[in-house]
């Protein structure tokens, strides 16, 4: 009997340190969504970030004066937020997509559901700042999952971000991680939720739980954000869409959907997300929104929109 315990122990701590691993480290595909990869068409730009390292940007030139930062959510990279980048070309912004630096190739950094992801979007905001052409623009943060969380809070600490569009966010890392195990992996968060959030704390010498993106929206109160939500269920709880929805300020304008899944809901309403984010965008940063491309509406998928209607750049390195 004693072994057998101490061989169910063994195994029960090999699953969830394996798990935190992966975890921590994940599979990051490519994301397209069935649009065009705009790499191509990008200014691949490297942007300082601490001592001595650097997050990968991409950049679009648009024709209004306003920029976009868009960040991916967990296990994604850039090319997931192309998808967003074609209609916001069409509207004219610039754009810069950056990749963590949990999710690139080289030297990569653990996901660590808020601490370093924080530090990059800080980067690239300050990046975009110090352009002498952006300088004085307007700036607004468009954000997946976590990258929707971390926009909420870089923008409740700047005031010169002057919207946000958070698209499934989570409540609080916290939540999220009990949410992965009893949503995701179907198993009981406790007591494997705080053993995952130990282990993440041993290895990456920060704690995964502990940001909280409902205070970063409270703290918004009253600036502009679009929060974009599903109740759904299948990657974050109703419970976190509850919150997040009482935590939003007079400014926020909240659109929250029955029948998508975690951050489909531009595949479900492709046309009405857009027209709603363009609209929403358009009245903070000054603009129109353009018609939407042939082919570009309805549910069941998305449909290939075609070449964004800004001006490719040739491929060169630097910022």
């Amino acid at each position: 009997m004693r072994k057998a315990i101490l061989f169910f122990a063994s195994a029960l701590l090999l699953f969830i340190a394996g798990s935190a691993w992966i975890a921590l480290y994940p599979n990051v595909p490519a994301d397209l969504g069935g649009v065009e990869n705009l790499d191509a068409h990008a200014l691949r730009v490297r942007i300082p970030v601490g001592e001595g390292d650097h997050l990968d940007g991409w950049y679009v030139r648009g024709t209004r004066p306003a920029t976009v930062i868009l960040f991916a959510g967990y296990a994604r990279d850039h090319r997931r937020m192309w998808r967003y980048a074609h209609f916001l070309l069409r509207d004219g912004y610039h754009v810069l997509a950056v990749d963590f630096r949990s999710a690139r190739m080289l030297d990569r950094k653990p996901t660590t559901l808020g601490y370093w992801e924080l530090r990059d979007a800080r980067a690239a905001l300050d990046w975009v700042r110090a352009r002498p052409e952006s300088r004085d623009q307007r700036v607004a943060l468009f954000g997946e999952s976590l990258g929707g969380s971390v926009a909420l809070a870089v923008a409740s600490e700047r005031p010169d971000v002057s919207a946000v569009v958070a698209d499934c966010p989570f409540a609080s890392a916290d939540a999220s991680i009990a949410d992965g195990f009893r949503l995701v992996l179907h198993l009981p968060p406790y007591p494997l939720a705080p053993l995952a959030r130990q282990l993440g704390r041993l290895i990456t010498g920060h704690d995964p739980g502990e940001f909280d993106a409902t205070a970063a929206l409270r703290a918004l109160n009253g600036r502009p954000v679009l929060l974009i939500q599903t109740r759904m269920g299948d990657r974050f709880s109703r419970s976190q869409v509850e919150r997040l929805t009482t935590a939003a300020g007079p400014g926020t304008e909240t659109w929250t959907v029955d029948d998508a899944r975690h951050t489909e809901v531009w595949i479900q309403h492709r046309e009405e997300y857009e027209r709603r984010a363009g609209g929403f965008l358009a009245a903070r940063l000054g603009g129109i929104v353009a018609p939407p491309e042939p082919g570009a509406g309805g549910a069941k998928g998305a449909k290939p929109s075609g070449r964004p209607q800004a001006k490719p750049f040739a491929r060169r390195r630097g910022s």
